[in-house]
Formats: structure tokens, sequence, C-alpha cells
């Protein structure tokens, strides 16, 4: 079986063909079961983020599901169109050790950023979901979980500014001078939003309003943090007196339209308005970025913010990249030893029974030994046979499994099948 991942982000992609192939939440566990249900595909996974889209799959046939993959990538995500240079094809050992990056961090337009981890687990839960998630993708994903841990208890990869909503607050902070006398609204109340609250409160500023569809969940992120909530409908109106506003709302199109700032910006008597898009699909809409007054950037914009301030990081990457590959190669070699399964198993079994059916022509003898005692032997003597079986297989088992790393586990297990007779056995 074929690992195989698709995918598009910041580095292959702009932002306006990103947006384009984004997944919202409601639209992942259906693509993923859609996926799964493909005869190209056995195992499958989806992964949506503000910078990426990627697709995961298991397949025997690596070109089909592919193809299979890039399919549901263009029509069923996409607009039908899309340019192969914005597009990334890895197999096998290059997808576990690139789903081992992104999770860490190192893959991120922010070096080190948190909030991916919890994309990937998102991932993996809609996987599940859908029953999309086999064994395979199962202890690929637990793999997963556990070198992001290491890479950051064991480096200081996440230290400093570690989501892209800090991001935008460092560059708020460089065009700026201080925020004690700003104003500042955030426009959506998810993760997203409340890293870009921490950030402005961190900074100083101690006027911040946040707006939500739902207001009680705007309220909620405003109280927890300091701040105000309001309902998405006063957005129009604290336009006219903030400073700067903060979007990711989860949205099909543009939801601040430049007509909408057209109405507002000759309201603020020529004060300058700095707008940090950080939705995908983009929250405002582009060519609002034209209009006097008003400073316009979406997450591309972000990027040399980003570069900047990963400078003090990038020492922490060689540690960090470390960990990734032995942690690729720890479930290569497990995911090669695969073949030897079946052969281990059957042997196990066959040694099992074969030291019951020893303890079973002495157990009428030992009975009637024990009869005064009223001794249960039956299952000492089970738990017996087993142990001796298992200091017997131990060393053979184990040099079978390690013999999966060198590519060698089919043979080997066509080799135990054929010296104990066990393919005989079962026929």
């Amino acid at each position: 079986m074929t690992l195989v991942l698709l995918g598009l982000n910041h580095r292959t992609a702009p932002v306006e063909v990103r947006e384009r192939h984004a997944v919202t939440a409601a639209e992942q566990l259906a693509l993923t079961e859609k996926l799964v249900a493909s005869p190209e595909i056995g195992e499958a996974a989806l992964l949506s983020t503000c910078n990426r889209t990627e697709l995961l799959a298991l397949s025997e046939h690596f070109d089909e599901a592919a193809d299979r993959l890039l399919a549901c990538l263009r029509h069923e995500i996409g607009d039908g169109t899309i340019a192969v240079d914005h597009v990334y094809l890895l197999r096998d050992r290059y997808v576990v050790e690139h789903l081992f990056r992104v999770a860490s961090g190192l893959d991120s337009m922010v070096l080190g950023e948190a909030q991916i981890l919890g994309q990937v687990k998102e991932a993996y839960r809609s996987s599940v979901a859908a029953g999309a998630c086999g064994p395979i993708l199962h202890r690929l994903f637990h793999r997963t979980f556990r070198s992001a841990k290491r890479v950051r208890s064991e480096t200081g990869i996440g230290t400093s500014v570690t989501s892209v909503a800090r991001v935008g607050v460092e560059l708020a902070r460089e065009i700026f001078e201080g925020f004690d006398e700003k104003r500042v609204a955030l426009l959506g109340a998810g993760e997203m939003a409340e890293s870009g609250l921490l950030g402005f409160r961190d900074a100083g500023a101690e006027h911040i309003v946040v707006l939500n569809r739902t207001v009680e969940t705007a309220v909620s992120l405003a109280e927890r943090h300091g701040g105000k909530g309001l309902a998405i409908d006063s957005l129009e109106e604290e336009l006219g007196r903030t400073d700067i506003l903060l979007t990711s709302l989860e949205v099909e199109r543009p939801f601040l339209a430049r007509s909408t700032l057209e109405r507002v910006m000759p309201l603020r008597a020529g004060r300058p308005l700095l707008v940090i898009d950080l939705g995908i699909p983009r929250n405002v809409e582009a060519s609002a970025g034209e209009l006097s007054d008003l400073y316009l950037y979406n997450l591309d914009d972000l990027a040399g913010v980003a570069r900047a301030g990963r400078v003090q990081r990038e020492t922490q990457i060689p540690q960090a990249e470390k960990i990734v590959e032995v942690e690729t190669e720890r479930f290569e070699i497990w995911r090669e030893s695969l073949p030897l399964v079946p052969a281990i198993r059957k042997l196990v079994e066959r040694s099992e029974s074969l030291a019951f059916e020893e303890v079973g022509r002495h157990m009428r003898r030992l009975r009637e030994l024990t009869a005064a005692e009223g001794m249960p032997l039956e299952r000492e003597l089970e738990r017996i046979a087993r142990g001796i079986v298992a200091k017997v297989l131990h060393g053979p088992l184990q040099a079978l499994r390690s013999s999966g790393s060198g590519g060698w586990a089919a043979y080997d297990a066509e080799a135990v099948n054929r010296i104990f007779g066990l393919d005989e056995e079962n026929e």
C-alpha cells in the first residue's frame, strides 16, 4: 500500500488561489467520505487551513490515487482550474516526513506556529468520523502528534510569535507607535480572533471590541480576555471609529464589501484605517485596498513580517528536523514490517497450539495428583505455556520485525510460512 499526498500551500500558491480551494469544517467530513468511497483509495484524510489544503490517501495504485486526489482538489473543492505549479505531490516516506514537519510548525508561514497541530488533529477526527481512517493512517496521525510534541517540548521552535494573528499584531505595531490610544476591532470570534485579541492586549491595546455573527460568542470571548462583545450588525458603525480591524470569519465570499468601506471612510475625517484580513477565503473585497487612507493587508502580505520574526527561532530548526527524521524512520520501519504481521500471528498461534497440546497431554495426571488440594491448574498451565512460547519466540520475532527496515519483510514472511509449514496447516 502506498501513501499519497497532494496539496497546495502558501509557498506554491498565492492567496487568490488558496481561497478558491479552501474547505470549511462542514465540507471536510463530506469530502473525506467521498474520497474513501473511491475504488482507488483505501484510507483518506483532508487538511485545510488558511495557508494550505492537502489531501492524503492510502492506495494500492499510486497513479490512480493521485489522479483522484487532483480531480477532487480541482473540481469538488475548486472551480475546475488549477495550475500544475501550484500543486505538490508526495509519496510514501516523503508524505510521512511532510506531515510531521507540518504538525511541528516547520512548514508554516510562521515558524513554530502552534495552531496548525490542532488543525491536523481536526483532519484526523474528520477522517475517523468519515470511516476513512484505517490502521495505517491511524498509526500515522498518532506518530505525527508524538513528533510534534517532541519538537515543541525539546526545542525552542515555538517561542516568540507563534500564530498568524500574532504576526498581524506585529504588523500593526510597525505601523502605529503604540496601541494605548487606538481602538481595535476583531471580526470573528474563533481561535484566530482569540490569538489576535491576546496579542493586542499584550501589546498594550485597551479598547478592543469583538464582533461576530453569534453575539453570545463575541461576548464570551471579550469577557474572557477584556473587551466588549457586539453583534455583527454593529460593524459599519464600529468602522467609523476603529483604527485597526482584524478579520477572521469563515466565509464563502468577501463579507466586507468595498461599497461599505466607501461609505465609512469619509466619516473618519482622514484618520487611517488598518485592515488585516486573515480569512481564507478573504473577508474583505480586495479592491477596497485602493481607497484613500485605508491600508489592507492579507495573509500573503504578512509573509515578510513572519520572516523577520523567525530569525531568533531558526537556530532551533536543525534539532527539530533531526527529531522529524528519527520519528519518520521509526514509522517507516513499522510500515515496511507490515507484510510480516500475518506470518508472525500464525507462528505465535501455531506455537501456542503445540504448547497447549503438550499441556493437555499431562493435564489428567496433574489433576489426579492435585485433586486433594482442589487446585485449578488449567489457567495456570495455559499461562505458563504462553510464557514459554513468548520466551522461545522473542528473539526470532524481534529479528523478523527489524528486517522490515531493509525491505525484506515480504521475503521473510514467505520464509517463515514455508519453514514452519504455516500455510500448509491453514489449508
